[in-house]
């Protein structure tokens, strides 16, 4: 009887990081005692260049966007062992990103990792619009609403598109649905959730 022994690959922390990066993902850990927050791998690609290797709190609350600051204290908080962090938010100079990790020890130490919004889901798009589909506005509607302050919600209905769709055909009733979603997404501020969760809302 005869054995064969796998063979193993070994990688060392470098080869890590260059396969990271090539991902365009990062590591982060979170040391709310010494105050540092480390970042390895993609950090140019994903726009953390300036918090990378490593940074203080009051640096990473800063470079987030203003409207995404509440999103930074949250990824902060200390929690007990255990407790997962997921955290969307887009930093100065970077995409939108999200951040996923887990408390390792209760108020001593976090880490996950960072990637692009678009890595971790479907792109979550409607097709014709180019605005959020229902499931995925539902989503980022309820993220908001768990954050303090005033929400404003307006709805809007394409009034008969079916008779437009006989009208015209399909493709081009498509085509006025494209530049209905471009200049609903051109009319509202930056920060809003744009999303067509009906055939005509």
């Amino acid at each position: 009887m005869s054995f064969k022994v796998a063979e193993r690959r070994i990688w060392d922390a470098t080869t890590t990081l260059e396969a990271l990066g090539a991902a365009e993902v990062a590591l982060w850990h979170w040391d709310p005692e010494t105050d540092r927050l480390r970042i390895n791998g993609a950090a140019r690609a994903l726009g953390l260049s300036p918090l990378a290797p490593e940074c203080a709190s009051a640096a990473f609350r800063a470079l987030a966007l203003p409207q995404d600051r509440a999103q930074a204290e949250e990824l902060l908080r200390v929690r007990e062992a255990g407790s997962e962090i997921v955290v969307r938010m887009r930093m100065r100079g970077g995409e939108t990103c999200i951040w996923r990790g887990v408390w390792l020890e209760e108020g001593l130490r976090a880490a996950g990792v960072i990637a692009p919004e678009v890595k971790f889901a479907a792109s979550g798009k409607d097709d014709l619009t180019g605005l959020l589909d229902r499931r995925s506005f539902i989503a980022r509607a309820r993220e908001r609403l768990t954050h303090t302050g005033v929400h404003e919600l307006v709805v809007a209905d394409l009034d008969r598109l079916r008779r437009l769709n006989e009208a015209l055909g399909h493709e081009r009733a498509d085509l006025v649905l494209a530049a209905l979603g471009s200049r609903l997404a051109a009319a509202f501020p930056e920060g809003s959730i744009l999303g067509r969760i009906g055939e005509d809302e």
